[in-house]
């Protein structure tokens, strides 16, 4: 039996849902005034030939606002617990639970919400062959549910990954290949296609395989939330090493990897207790 703990909040269609319903009714009704307004009166034959073209451009645009309504619907919708959330799928009317401690992987693009669930949106997954679940900002309080898993994620495997690093183990995070190609894959719901490539962070190197940066030399990283880069700077402030946020794999968990690991200058290993606590 598996312990969800206390279900704390639902994530389904956002209010968008019903606004889209509420215009979508109000456009029906007067379009259906317009064509029937020249039964009720005496008009001449332009002006009955405009309000049946105006009602039915009216209820044609109602249908329009439907079909949009369709496409916005998320396929899936989650519920969060206190250990977890809950998947259900609406496509196979298929339910999951995933624990927070069982999430492998998370991406997560980070932009406006005028795009009705185009941008700032999340995907996670519980191991590299398993299937992406994707939150898109049309699920209501998206960004509550986006948050909650990402500082999960930090809690539960930031203090095992640092005693991980300070046993001289190597960890590696994905990361998506430079150019716009794997945005437009995002969005049409096909990240599980696309080629990533590795980033092995140690206690003492960050590789990927075109440059090599020993962590000793690294003195401060800038995460630029705008840009959507995470740059790391030597004493001087000479760029040692940049990564797309919106390409890694994970990458808050690996911000406040390499932070500690700065702010403490790779800290002994019987630091650990005061790692999970900062954790």
């Amino acid at each position: 039996m598996i312990d969800k703990g206390q279900m704390l909040s639902r994530h389904d269609f956002s209010k968008v849902n019903w606004g889209i319903l509420a215009v979508v009714a109000l456009l029906f009704t007067l379009g259906a005034a317009l064509l029937l307004l020249p039964l009720l009166s005496n008009m001449d034959e332009s002006g009955v030939l405009t309000l049946l073209q105006t009602g039915t451009a009216t209820i044609l645009l109602g249908c329009i606002l439907l079909a949009l309504r369709h496409y916005l619907r998320p396929t899936l919708t989650y519920r969060l617990y206190e250990h977890g959330v809950r998947v259900l799928n609406h496509h196979d009317h298929k339910e999951r639970f995933i624990a927070f401690e069982k999430i492998a992987d998370i991406y997560h693009f980070r932009g406006c919400r005028i795009f009705c669930g185009m941008a700032d949106n999340m995907a996670f997954r519980t191991a590299a062959e398993q299937p992406w679940h994707t939150i898109y900002s049309n699920i209501s309080h998206s960004w509550q549910l986006i948050e909650t898993i990402i500082h999960q994620q930090i809690q539960l495997r930031g203090p095992p990954a640092l005693n991980s690093l300070y046993q001289g183990e190597v960890l590696s995070f994905s990361y998506l290949n430079s150019g716009p190609y794997w945005l437009g894959q995002w969005l049409l719901g096909k990240l599980q296609r696309l080629h990533t490539q590795t980033l092995r962070l140690s206690a003492t190197t960050l590789s990927t395989s075109q440059v090599q940066v020993p962590i000793e030399q690294i003195h401060r990283l800038e995460n630029n939330t705008q840009r959507g880069t995470i740059r790391l700077l030597d004493l001087q402030g000479k760029e040692l090493f940049s990564i797309g946020y919106f390409s890694l794999f994970s990458a808050d968990l690996f911000i406040a990897l390499m932070e500690h690991m700065i702010y403490n200058r790779i800290p002994a290993y019987s630091n650990l207790a005061m790692t999970r606590q900062q954790f």
